[in-house]
C-alpha cells in the first residue's frame, strides 16, 4: 500500500511540476521539449506502443506497410506531446489570440444549432488537441460543459479540472454526467462529449475504421428524448502547429426513437468524427 502512495505522490508532483515549466517557457520551446518526450515515451512505453501499432494495423495495415505503420506509432506519441502543450497552457491563450493558433472550418453548423436555444451536443473523440478545442468554443462565446472521467487521484483531477476551468469550461464527472448535462442542455449550453471509448455505458456496434466498434448511445438518446441537435466535431494539429477544428452539420434524431433509428444517428456521427 506505502508503495502505491508513494507512486501516486511522485506522479501528482512530477505532473505539477511539469504542467509549470511547460507555462513557464516559451511556446516553440515547450513544443520541442514535448515531442522529444513523446518520442522517449514511444521507446519505453513498451506495452503502449504495440497497442499503438495494433490499432494502426487494424485501421491502415491493408495499405501501408509493417515499416510505415511502426514510424506511424512514433509519430503518434510525438503529436501526443505537441498537443499537451497548448493543452495545458489554456490560461495562456485569450479570446484575443486563440485567432492566430486554431482555425475552423464550418462554425456556422454550431452557430446555427446554439441559435436553437435547446442546447447542442457537440460529439468528438480522442484525436487531436481535443481539450484545446472546447476551450476554443469557450473564448469564442459559447457556453460550454464537458464530461470527463475522474482520474485514480482526486489531486491529479483537480489540477487538470482547474486547468480546463482556466480555460472557460465548466466540467462534470462521467459519474454524475446524465442529470448535469440535462440541465446544461436546458440552459442552452454546448455539450462536449467524447464518443470513441468502450466504456460501461449502454452501447451499440458500429463501423469505426471499418471494424465493429462499441460506441455508446447517449448522444443519440438524449437527442431523441430532447430534440437536441447532436452536432460532430474534431480538431487536427497542422504542420505548423497550429490547429484546424472541423464541425459538421447537425445530426437530428426523431422523437422517442427506435432501436433502429439510434444506431443510425451513433454510425453517422461516428463516422464524421
Amino acid at each position: 500500500m506505502w508503495r502505491k502512495r508513494l507512486k501516486n505522490q511522485t506522479i501528482f508532483y512530477v505532473v505539477r511540476i511539469f504542467l509549470a515549466f511547460i507555462n513557464a517557457i516559451p511556446r516553440t520551446t515547450a513544443l520541442s521539449v514535448c515531442d522529444t518526450l513523446g518520442r522517449i515515451v514511444c521507446l519505453c512505453a513498451t506495452g503502449t506502443r504495440l497497442r499503438a501499432i495494433v490499432n494502426l494495423n487494424r485501421g491502415y495495415g491493408s495499405e501501408r506497410t509493417a515499416a510505415e505503420i511502426r514510424s506511424m506509432a512514433v509519430q503518434v506519441f510525438r503529436d501526443l506531446g505537441r498537443n499537451a502543450v497548448d493543452a495545458v497552457r489554456l490560461s495562456q491563450i485569450t479570446p484575443e489570440t486563440v485567432g492566430c493558433l486554431v482555425a475552423v472550418e464550418g462554425m456556422e453548423h454550431l452557430e446555427a444549432a446554439y441559435a436553437e436555444g435547446k442546447g447542442v451536443l457537440a460529439v468528438s473523440g480522442h484525436m487531436g488537441n481535443f481539450e484545446l478545442l472546447g476551450a476554443y468554443l469557450a473564448m469564442k462565446g459559447f457556453r460550454v460543459t464537458v464530461v470527463a472521467a475522474a482520474l485514480y487521484d482526486e489531486r491529479l483531477d483537480a489540477l487538470l479540472g482547474a486547468n480546463r476551468i482556466r480555460g472557460g469550461l465548466n466540467v462534470v464527472q462521467r459519474a454524475h454526467a446524465t442529470s448535469a448535462v440535462l440541465r446544461a442542455l436546458r440552459r442552452g449550453e454546448v455539450v462536449g462529449l467524447l464518443v470513441d471509448q468502450d466504456t460501461r455505458v449502454p452501447g451499440t456496434f458500429v463501423r469505426f475504421f471499418d471494424h465493429p466498434t462499441h460506441t455508446p448511445v447517449g448522444p443519440a438518446v438524449i437527442a431523441g428524448r430532447t430534440g437536441v441537435p447532436i452536432v460532430p466535431m474534431g480538431i487536427r494539429r497542422r504542420e505548423d502547429d497550429t490547429h484546424l477544428i472541423t464541425i459538421k452539420p447537425p445530426i437530428s434524431v426523431e422523437d422517442r426513437p427506435s432501436e433502429e433509428v439510434v444506431n443510425q444517428a451513433v454510425q453517422k456521427y461516428t463516422s464524421e468524427i
